[in-house]
């Protein structure tokens, strides 16, 4: 591990997080590049050992690159460097197979994908990214060869690898934004609902937050079934019914929203109440949703 050199093309914060990791965790991050001199600089900076390079020379320089450039221009990039046989060439998009590094797969260079299930979304500096992936869960699909490499990185930053079939990779990136982007999304229709009984945006948010951490810690400690809570799991009629009747008459759009994550509940309550209190919520939901087709039609 120590011999390989490991270089990054693409300096945005994931890129600089990774890079960081790495040389944290002992490996060589030796070179990087990025589309302005000043970031690879600045990242290069950050890291024993590193210096800033343009594309071609981090890959004639280094055993592995990391492709951590915007999406949409991994395959481009890809197209743009001479590689060579043998040399590992990774991207960390969670959408796309390693067919995107098709060209340098042509040049005879191991092409894998290797991405944190994670989010980075309001980090401010690479430092806050490195910690991130601390102790994640990375999707690797990669040749004999490379996949060891990268599982064993997993491994040295106290995460866990898995392997992701190719057809199954937009499943499992919908889980991600499932599980983080929609996750805000959710909070952020409670925040609405809050503002319409008078609080600002921050007095929301500050009553929101520990609720829902309380949420995780129980889900963390007891699982889905012993961590879930609330008036659908337990078959309370009348409080669905008032909770649904609000929000047709105040908001509507988010009615919804509201019956779609009711009914992704409704397994949950069959195994809390029983199949039969879990049906009288069903025609419930089916009552208020065919009433909602009817207002529309």
């Amino acid at each position: 591990m120590p011999d390989l050199a490991v270089g990054f093309i693409g300096a945005g914060i994931l890129g600089k997080g990774l890079a960081l990791a790495l040389s944290a965790s002992g490996y060589r991050v030796a070179a990087v590049s990025s589309r302005t001199d000043a970031s690879a600089r600045e990242l290069a900076s950050r890291i024993p050992g590193c210096s800033p390079r343009d594309s071609q020379q981090v890959a004639d320089e280094c055993g592995l690159v990391f492709v951590t450039t915007p999406d949409d221009v991994i395959g481009v990039v890809a197209g743009q460097v001479l590689w060579r046989e043998g040399q590992g060439v990774v991207h960390c998009n969670g959408t796309h197979t390693p067919q995107v590094l098709e060209p340098a797969a042509k040049r005879g260079a191991l092409a894998g994908a290797f991405h944190p299930f994670q989010t980075f979304g309001g980090l401010s500096t690479p430092e806050e990214a490195a910690g991130r992936l601390q102790g994640v869960t990375f999707s690797v699909d990669a040749p004999p060869g490379l996949r060891e490499t990268l599982e064993e990185m997993a491994g040295r930053l106290g995460g866990r690898a898995v392997s992701v079939k190719p057809q199954d990779r937009p499943i499992y990136h919908t889980a991600a934004a499932l599980s983080s982007g929609y996750l805000i999304a959710v909070i952020k229709a409670s925040a609405d609902l809050w503002e319409m009984i008078g609080a600002s945006r921050e007095e929301a948010l500050s009553t929101i937050l520990p609720l829902a951490r309380a949420a995780l810690a129980s889900l963390e400690s007891a699982g889905i079934q012993g961590g879930v809570t609330g008036p659908l799991v337990r078959a309370d009629e009348g409080t669905v019914r008032r909770h649904l009747e609000a929000l047709q008459e105040r908001a509507p759009h988010l009615a919804p929203l509201y019956c779609a994550l009711a009914r992704e509940s409704l397994p949950l309550a069959r195994e809390r109440v029983g199949g039969e209190r879990a049906d009288v919520m069903d025609r419930l939901l089916r009552e208020f949703e065919g009433g909602r087709r009817e207002a529309l039609s």
